[in-house]
């Protein structure tokens, strides 16, 4: 018996951008999202939740934009966070695997 094997994972990645990043346009932050995570992921839904106050200063900006996506495809983990890290706009970020 052979079974089916997907080679492909979901990802949820949530990023706090700073807040003078523009996000009005949702197509620019979706190719933003897509130079962020490269090429082995594709993204897959794009939420701009906005601005909203931080509950803690992050290197000296109390307020940051979030934007939540769903991602799709085959990566290492460490590689998807290095090239966030990356990202200058970039404040933090939150990436978990879904099944």
């Amino acid at each position: 018996m052979i079974l089916s094997v997907s080679m492909t994972r979901k990802y949820e990645l949530m990023v706090i951008m700073i807040p003078t990043y523009d996000a009005s346009k949702e197509s620019d932050v979706k190719k933003m999202l897509e130079t962020l995570v490269g090429d082995t992921l594709r993204v897959k839904d794009v939420t701009v939740h906005g601005k909203k106050e931080l509950a803690y200063e992050i290197n000296k900006h109390k307020e940051g934009i979030y934007i939540f996506c769903t991602l799709e495809g085959m990566a290492k983990i460490a590689d998807i966070e290095n090239r966030v890290k990356l990202g200058t706009d970039v404040i933090r970020y939150l990436l978990t695997v879904t099944e």
